[in-house]
Order: structure tokens, then sequence, then C-alpha cells
């Protein structure tokens, strides 16, 4: 017997259209039975699940609407580890179960959350280890990370530059001026020179 999540996925591929805009649309449309789903009767029920909602991350994702896109994956992937484990079905986490996680890493990335991004990058390598998007995302998050704590970096010594010019007057130990001025220098001069060796190093990455 073709249970509901048979027809609403032969629905969904019968009429499918390679717009996020469709698979949006479909999902909603369908939202009340998906969302009210406890459990399946086996592993090639939860496959096709699996997919209609990775179309779905992909499509709200595709909308720029990152911080859905990622409460949605971590609320699928708890309900479908859940469902693995209880079905013993570790073989189906496929290119599709993968596909949620790559989700939730582009979406952090995008919202600069180069942390939370780049453990998923890697672990998705470990997946599927001649992937060139994750290689590449992963190498976009990596970047974002070094450069987020050069920025940071910067900030702190023109912080102790702008210290030692506005509170002079305050501090009138002359040595400790001194190495604040110096120290100062040196750590942006050191930073600006660091920061243009990863974003050289970032270029050539890309150009291979």
């Amino acid at each position: 017997m073709t249970t509901n999540i048979e027809n609403i996925y032969s629905a969904f591929r019968k009429n499918y259209v390679d717009k996020p805009d469709f698979a949006i649309d479909f999902y909603e449309k369908n939202l009340i039975y998906l969302n009210n789903i406890k459990q399946f009767k086996d592993k090639e029920e939860l496959k096709l699940y699996i997919e209609i909602v990775c179309k779905y991350a992909e499509a709200i994702y595709q909308k720029d609407r990152y911080n859905l896109a990622i409460d949605f994956v971590d609320k699928q992937n708890n309900f479908i580890d859940n469902e693995i484990l209880r079905l013993n079905a570790d073989d189906i986490k496929d290119a599709w179960y993968h596909s949620l996680q790559f989700v939730k890493g582009m979406a952090s990335y995008k919202l600069k959350d180069y942390k939370t991004a780049t453990p998923i990058f890697k672990k998705l390598l470990q997946f599927d280890n001649q992937n060139d998007r994750y290689k590449n995302w992963l190498s976009y998050s990596q970047y974002g990370q070094k450069l987020w704590l050069v920025r940071t970096v910067s900030i702190v010594c023109l912080g102790l530059l702008v210290t030692e010019m506005v509170f002079k007057a305050q501090i009138p130990n002359y040595y400790v001026r001194q190495t604040i001025l110096v120290v100062g220098l040196l750590g942006l001069f050191a930073n600006w020179s660091y920061e243009y060796y990863i974003k050289r190093n970032h270029r050539k990455a890309n150009a291979n």
C-alpha cells in the first residue's frame, strides 16, 4: 500500500521545478502533514522525507533566509538522526543526508559564523574527500576565520595607539607610553603583513 509520504514524494518529483519558490511552496502546502510525522515505517520512507526537507532547506538558503535555514536544519537533523537510530539505518547517510549539514555550513558562513561553518565543512570532507564544493567552502570559511582574527587584532592595536595619543597626559611614565606605542605600531605592521599573506595564498589557492 502506498503511504502518504510516498504520495507526497511522487507529487513532488512529478511536478518538480528547479526553482526555490517551487520547493518552498510545495513544502508549505504539505506543512501540516510533514510537521506532524512522528516516525517512519522503514528507512525507504525516511529517505524520501530527507530528500524533500533537503530541497526545502536549500530553497530557503537560496532566498537568503540564513537563520531560518540553520534553525530548520538543526530541527530536522535531530528528528532524522533519532529515526536513523531507531530504524538502524546508518546506511542511508548519503549525499542527501549530508546536504542538510552543507546548507547549515553555507548559511553559517554567510552570517560570518566561521567557528560553526569550518567544522561542518571539515566533517563533510570526511564523508567525501574528493568533493570540490566542500573543499572550496572549507577554504572560504578558514579564510574568513583568519581575516576575522586579523581585523580583531588590528582594532586592539589601533586602540593602543589611540590610548597613547589621547591619554598621553594621564600616562606620566615615558617608558609605558613608548611601550604602548611600539606594541601598537608593530602589531599593526605584523597584522597587515599577515593579512596580505593570507589574501595572496587564498587567491593562489582559488586560481589553481
